[in-house]
């Protein structure tokens, strides 16, 4: 299916819903599935039929280093178990905007790059908006039920890993040592996920992605 039509047709699927309170998609997937860059497309698609999307990522939502990599740099449990802030990630954002919630809003929690808590910026939504949010993990099981359209973006591991080691490339100093981190440390915690969560078995759609000119519905 080209591209295009499928982010129309993904549109089409979340306008759909009817709900008293911001429609809240996830979209989850291995790291460098292509996760990010299809949300991205879903959040344009949505904003060129007039609707008014919150767009963020549940990497503003990351630990502090000193957690972090509290299990090692390379460690996939520590990825897995300590790269996010779920707690924040959960009352500051999903629960504010779901069916109980007030409306009242944080779209980030942690300024990765400076490793710093920012200042919380509350804002209040609307119920006619819709939330786009994507992560790695965002479908674990204590998250699940907090969205109400859940994506799952299916890419093999080998493409994403040759994708992610590519664009991670100067952050690691060359493609050899960031390909070695996606295998132990981000691909390893992948697959932990997939083993314990079995996420696209609870998505609501699942995407292969591995022609990125052509994705299609699984």
């Amino acid at each position: 299916m080209l591209r295009k039509k499928l982010i129309s047709e993904l549109a089409n699927k979340v306008l759909s819903l009817k709900t008293r309170h911001p429609i809240r998609v996830g979209v989850s997937g291995i790291t460098s599935s292509g996760k990010t860059t299809l949300a991205n497309e879903l959040t344009e698609e949505l904003q060129n039929r007039g609707k008014n999307v919150i767009r963020t990522s549940i990497d503003h939502f990351h630990n502090s280093r000193s957690i972090r990599y509290r299990q090692g740099k390379e460690s996939a449990l520590g990825y897995y178990q300590d790269a996010h802030d779920y707690e924040s990630f959960k009352h500051k954002l999903l629960i504010p905007l779901g069916p109980k919630g007030n409306g009242h809003y944080q779209a980030a929690s942690l300024d990765l790059a400076t490793d710093q808590y920012v200042k919380p910026t509350i804002q209040l939504a609307t119920e006619d908006m819709i939330l786009i949010v994507d992560g790695t993990f965002l479908f674990k099981k204590q998250l699940c039920n907090l969205y109400d359209f859940k994506i799952f973006v299916s890419t093999d591991f080998e493409l994403a890993r040759k994708r992610g080691a590519k664009r991670e490339e100067q952050t690691f100093g060359s493609y050899e040592k960031a390909e070695k981190m996606f295998i132990k440390r981000y691909h390893a915690a992948s697959k932990i996920y997939l083993d314990e969560h079995q996420p696209q078995l609870s998505a609501d759609v699942v995407i292969n992605n591995n022609d990125l000119n052509d994705p299609y519905f699984i």
